[in-house]
């Protein structure tokens, strides 16, 4: 398996898709967390013939906006660190899927060593303000949100929430993807410090979306992790589409008449471990790794993808 990569995978639904993304991820050691309240008969049809290298982690039961994300995040990360030597560790879901060959994956990340690949914008930010909250985002921090087993409780479609808190002094507040790429300490140091800091346990599981923030937010402090907050760089090697008439709430799903766009992305210059970048206009002019989002629908521009992408090496 590769030494430079391995793979949380994040699914709950769409068995060819999921099944067609391990295919994909053939060479790479693959931890794959299913959700719970997925049936046992999708979940038999999304490793209807997986390789060995794809291991299933304990299961547990995932909704929107709620810890329980982060939850399954963190599992796959145990096993990975502890079943693998991969360098780096991608973070996916079921409708991701790789622009570039395994190969190619890894010779991409290869010049990233001790390096995370995550996207980061400071807190407060200003595509997180509400009408009724105008602060960036600070809204989803300052008050405890009432959680159930690491599920978000709902009224009437309002998330429930309690009394104002203070925010952990030792936190710098980023918002950010649940998709990245981790290096392999830096997972670990994640994990040991909230293995290690309950408050700040508590602190995430109730707050409001914590897949957005958890993670950047304890890397990208200081006081909690050292120097390693300097080695998470600003990233998201992900194509997203964001222009369509929802995507205040959820990005689009891309279809055949995408492929273009994606072959644009693909192609544009690799981003090098030494530029800097300033939010999402930076961020977008370099190459990206992975599609986001797909499903078995578009059978046909996967179809591409693996035949005109995957297939053929980029010329460097």
């Amino acid at each position: 398996m590769s030494a430079q990569l391995a793979a949380v995978l994040l699914a709950h639904t769409d068995a060819p898709q999921v099944r067609r993304l391990l295919a994909a991820l053939d060479g790479v050691d693959v931890f794959m967390h299913c959700d719970r309240k997925t049936g046992d008969g999708v979940l038999r049809a999304m490793l209807d013939g997986a390789g060995r290298h794809v291991r299933l982690v304990p299961r547990v039961s995932t909704r929107l906006y709620s810890w329980s994300l982060v939850e399954a995040e963190l599992v796959g990360l145990r096993h990975a660190l502890a079943e693998s030597r991969a360098e780096h560790l991608v973070v996916l879901s079921g409708a991701c899927y790789p622009l570039l060959s395994v190969a190619e994956l890894e010779e991409e990340l290869d010049a990233w060593r001790g390096l995370t690949r995550m996207r980061q914008d400071p807190i407060p930010y200003a595509l997180w303000s509400t009408p009724r909250n105008p602060d960036g985002g600070l809204w989803r921090f300052r008050r405890r949100y009432l959680t159930v087993r690491g599920q978000l409780c709902w009224a009437g479609g309002i998330p429930l929430r309690g009394l104002r808190r203070d925010i952990p002094p030792a936190l710098r507040l980023h918002g950010s993807s649940q998709w990245k790429i981790y290096a392999r300490p830096h997972a670990a140091a994640l994990l040991r410090v909230l293995d290690h800091r309950p408050d700040l346990l508590r602190f995430w599981r109730t707050t409001y979306v914590p897949d957005e923030s958890c993670a950047v937010s304890i890397l990208k402090s200081p006081d909690l992790v050292g120097d390693i907050a300097e080695a998470v760089r600003d990233d998201l090697p992900w194509f997203i589409n964001w222009n369509h008439p929802e995507r205040i709430i959820h990005p689009g799903w891309l279809a055949e008449a995408d492929f273009r766009i994606l072959e644009t992305a693909r192609a544009a210059p690799s981003r090098q471990p030494d530029e800097t970048v300033s939010g999402a206009p930076d961020r977008d002019a370099y190459r990206k790794l992975f599609a986001r989002k797909v499903s078995s629908r578009a059978s046909g521009l996967l179809a591409r993808i693996d035949a005109e992408f995957r297939a053929q090496p980029l010329r460097r």
